[in-house]
């Protein structure tokens, strides 16, 4: 814009020339009477008010000319990102039937030869004097299938004290139906020293215990 001002005030100072030597040429010759160095002066003058000029009008533009004023750059404030939350996952209890599991029924399933002792006597633990006969005697029932058949049933010694004074083993002299009962007697002598005494005897089939029956005894001084 300067350059531009300037431009047009050297050309106003040429015009302005070529008008002053044009009055030369169309009229005749007239002795100068101006002195050049007032024209010069003149000149500058005009120059440097043209100038003066063209700087006021130059800064009353640039009053009026908004100033560009940057704007503020927004700032965008930052994101609170949120955290992830963790689930929790309760299960709910379901209250679910389930029946009992039913138990086997159990079937009793008779043996063909077996037998129950149903009484013992002597009671266990009865005091009997020292050096005194007793018989030992045994109730047993059949529950079996089978008959007890003479000449293939026993009553056997097994162990313990031996009390009997006859034999350790006796034939069965008697069948015993299946369901039947059947009394058993030894004759017995308790030792000649006082303590407890404990002996075990079988009914017994060809080898075969059927059940066992049991003498328990206390031997005391008189």
């Amino acid at each position: 814009m300067k350059r531009r001002n300037l431009i047009m005030v050297v050309s106003m100072v040429f015009v302005f020339g070529l008008l002053l030597s044009g009055c030369g040429l169309l009229g005749p010759a007239a002795t100068p009477t101006t002195n050049p160095a007032d024209m010069q002066a003149t000149v500058d003058a005009i120059v440097r008010d043209t100038m003066q000029a063209n700087s006021a009008m130059l800064t009353s533009t640039a009053a009026v000319m908004p100033t560009n004023t940057t704007a503020p750059t927004e700032t965008t404030a930052p994101t609170n990102t949120p955290e992830p939350t963790a689930t929790i996952f309760i299960p709910t209890a379901t209250n679910t039937y389930i029946p009992p599991t039913p138990k086997p029924t159990l079937t009793f399933t008779p043996a063909p030869f077996a037998c129950k002792l149903t009484s013992t006597s002597p009671a266990a633990g009865t005091k009997i004097k020292i050096n005194t006969d007793f018989d030992a005697v045994w109730k047993v029932t059949n529950i079996g299938t089978k008959v007890w058949e003479v000449g293939y049933t026993d009553l056997k010694y097994i162990s313990g004290t031996k009390m009997q004074t006859v034999a350790d083993i006796f034939d069965l002299n008697t069948a015993v139906a299946a369901g039947g009962e059947l009394t058993l007697i030894v004759d017995m002598k308790t030792p000649g020293t006082a303590g407890k005494y404990t002996a075990q005897w079988a009914l017994t089939m060809d080898g075969t215990v059927l059940c066992t029956l049991p003498v328990d005894i206390e031997a005391v001084n008189p």
